[in-house]
């Protein structure tokens, strides 16, 4: 090998080395910081309570958090408790989303506690259109 050949194998080697390394301390470094927005379900204090209101449509709604995450839904007097139907809490920021044969309904609010009421704002968006609305909940 010739020592310009030599020089190039040498240098393209630390390169992929560097480039590696960095690429590790880069992923241990975000690997590392908490992502302190995101509760775990299971972590939460709305687990295992039960919440409820009547929307601007006069629909009624009744929510049970679960610890994996899925809620257990009553609307207008039926029920259901299926996988699709979820909330995550980030921050302050509650997200509920139930799954309807016409579409997902995704309702968002602010959470400030156990015993605080949360008005959340809803939409629906299907073939017929984007329905919206708004529903204010208290603990059962």
């Amino acid at each position: 090998m010739s020592l310009p050949r030599t020089a190039f194998a040498v240098t393209v080697s630390a390169a992929l080395a560097l480039t590696l390394s960095s690429c590790s301390l880069i992923g241990n470094f975000t690997r590392n910081i908490p992502n302190s927005d995101t509760v775990d379900p299971g972590d939460s204090e709305l687990v295992g309570t039960e919440w409820s209101g009547t929307d601007s449509d006069g629909d009624t709604w009744g929510f049970e958090f679960q610890d994996d995450g899925t809620i257990g839904l009553t609307y207008d007097g039926n029920s259901w408790d299926d996988a699709s139907d979820t909330w995550v809490l980030a921050g302050d920021s509650l997200t509920i989303s139930v799954a309807f044969d016409e579409g997902v309904a995704v309702m968002t609010g602010d959470y400030n506690g156990l015993g605080q009421p949360i008005d959340l704002d809803g939409q629906e968006t299907s073939d017929q259109g984007t329905a919206t609305w708004t529903v204010t909940i208290t603990q059962d």
